[in-house]
């Protein structure tokens, strides 16, 4: 009885206009039951989760749980890099980050750096429909710091097209139901504006983070009105092609008439690196166990698997629930599922990236003495650079290998340390002195660049500001921008290709490393990674959300590196 108290006095009090004293005096020690309570139940209803659009909107729902807007507040890597930054930045930089990966938590007033445990379920589920779907008005670029209109699932939303659908199929029906009465037309939702106000980013003090927007903007793709969303909600990702007609919702069995049907996946180069019952976002998956039981769960070691269950596992690795093999057989069909879903988003983001970078030519342009040659890496969309986005950790190289006619390697670039970083500046291994570094890596990651006190710059892993000040805090620039072109404390070194450009990796053997048995044959690898080791163990000092150390995010993260495209040459 007691459990219920709070709720039921909520109830009463939103029923009878219950309100604070007209002077809003309340107790200075503690907050009062009836406001407490009365918060409690208006934030539960203040925005709407996925889970009340799924019922109408399957199709869009399925494709959403595995996006990376689905994954925006979940990814370890997001939470361990923002909260590094606010500490190095003395709390300064606020919910800079935060506010685009969940903007219903920032809305709801959540504490920007705390665990995802204590967040609330639609917070959690970081660029959800209603970030999208409940802004009324056009903004501009504005770093992901805009209203979304509170209410339950009745109220209004806001869509590509006009509601008239809706109220056909609304009409049908016999009795009342609780979705939406009203889609507003909000025509920025189809346009690439939309888009920008959370992938052109500026920080506070005048630093162009990203520009995915901006390099749009002056392409041809802008000039011919292809849009963000023709390449990325498409059915081909990366390539605008035309669209599949299919009923945007089914209301009790009634849909609606066919229109142009937009893919919710988001496909980009990250994937996620998490339990798989932790994403894909399932709320079945979640109501059979919980985070904890789930993360006891050793999918990888094949748990629930017929293979693993008949050779007589030791019984000592279960723990709670998992020591029932029903249990594991029944959590196993969820993880399949799981994993099923996964496979599609990975394939879709392959699509999407070899849609974006060529290999074109390779030309030998000497043989006598040194041996050289070069490599034409091409930009294959006209709509933005490759990378773009987050291009400071961004690494899509190549890997280079030369052998001789018996096999023998005699020259390599591109391959990794033992961390699994490539052979650059920030390599542990090539700080170390224990390899040397790869003077002919071609790497389109675009590092930041600081200026030292007395001159010069370095590179640097973070955009952070590092203060001379005793005191790390982030600050507007003391030199105005618009006049020296951006601030002259950090700049990012451009390295990526710009919209339909190509660039050439040149190379050149040694004639020394060279055995004289030819033929020599080189092969010659692209490779698309998300984020490098040396990252990963910059922002490990905040830790890693459910439980992953750095090494685990690094291993998991390089199980994911991609070959897009390996071309092999006869060198004679």
């Amino acid at each position: 009885m007691n459990i219920k108290l709070p709720l039921l006095l909520a109830m009463m009090m939103l029923l009878s206009g219950f309100t604070m004293s007209a002077q809003g005096e309340e107790d200075d020690d503690t907050e009062s039951l009836g406001e407490t309570s009365h918060k409690a139940v208006y934030k539960k209803n203040e925005f709407p989760s996925t889970q009340e659009c799924v019922a109408c909107h399957y199709n869009h729902y399925r494709k959403w749980t595995v996006s990376r807007h689905a994954y925006a507040q979940i990814s370890p890597t997001f939470l361990a890099y923002q909260s590094t930054l606010v500490k190095l930045t003395n709390g300064s930089l606020g919910d800079f980050c935060q506010r685009c990966h969940s903007q219903v938590g920032m809305t709801n007033g959540e504490d920007i750096i705390t665990s995802n445990k204590n967040r609330d379920d639609v917070a959690m589920e970081g660029v959800t429909c209603v970030a999208c779907h409940r802004v009324s008005k056009a903004y501009g670029k504005i770093t992901g710091r805009f209203p979304l209109e509170p209410g339950d699932i009745k109220q209004p939303i806001y869509g590509p097209r006009p509601g008239d659908e809706l109220m056909r199929v609304l009409a049908m029906q016999t009795r009342p139901l609780n979705v939406h009465q009203e889609a507003r037309h909000l025509d920025q939702l189809s346009q690439p504006g939309f888009c920008a106000r959370c992938h052109d980013v500026r920080l506070v003090n005048g630093f162009r983070l990203e520009d995915a927007f901006s390099e749009y903007k002056q392409t041809a793709a802008a000039k011919d009105g292809v849009t963000c969303q023709d390449c990325h909600m498409g059915p081909i990702p990366g390539k605008p092609s035309q669209y599949p007609d299919m009923p945007a919702a089914v209301v009790r069995g009634k849909a609606t008439r066919p229109a142009r049907h937009t893919n919710h996946m988001f496909v980009g180069p990250d994937s996620s690196i998490v339990h798989p019952a932790i994403f894909p976002i399932d709320p079945e998956v979640r109501e059979y166990a919980t985070q904890q039981e789930w993360l006891d769960f050793d999918h990888k070691a094949g748990w629930g698997t017929e293979a693993f269950e008949e050779s007589d596992p030791d019984e000592s690795q279960f723990v709670g629930i998992w020591t029932d093999v029903d249990e594991r057989y029944a959590a196993r069909e969820l993880i399949d599922k799981q994993q099923d879903l996964l496979k599609e988003s990975h394939e879709r983001a392959t699509t999407l990236l070899r849609n974006g970078y060529g290999l074109g030519s390779v030309q030998v342009t000497n043989t006598k003495g040194d041996l050289d040659f070069k490599v034409e890496v091409r930009n294959l969309t006209d709509a933005h650079s490759v990378p773009t986005g987050l291009i400071a950790e961004r690494n899509v190289f190549l890997q280079v290998t030369v052998r001789d006619r018996e096999g023998t390697v005699v020259f390599r670039s591109g391959d990794l340390d033992p961390n699994g970083d490539v052979r650059d500046a920030h390599s542990k291994y090539v700080h170390d002195g224990k390899i040397p570094r790869d003077e002919q890596l071609f790497n389109l990651r675009s590092p930041f660049m600081v200026r030292n006190a007395h001159g010069g710059e370095r590179e640097q892993i973070l955009p952070a500001n590092y203060s001379l000040d005793p005191l790390i805090f982030m600050r507007p620039s003391p030199t105005p921008a618009i006049l020296f072109g951006g601030i002259r404390e950090i700049r990012l070194q451009k390295k990526s290709i710009e919209a339909g450009g190509t660039r050439w990796a040149k190379y050149s053997v040694d004639d020394k490393l060279l055995t004289g048995k030819k033929p020599y044959r080189a092969n010659i690898k692209m490779v698309a990674a998300s984020l490098p080791p040396h990252l990963i163990d910059v922002i490990s000092m905040a830790g890693f959300e459910y439980g992953l150390s750095a090494r685990d995010v690094s291993e998991a993260l390089l199980a994911q590196y991609r070959v897009l495209w390996e071309k092999d040459i006869v060198i004679e």
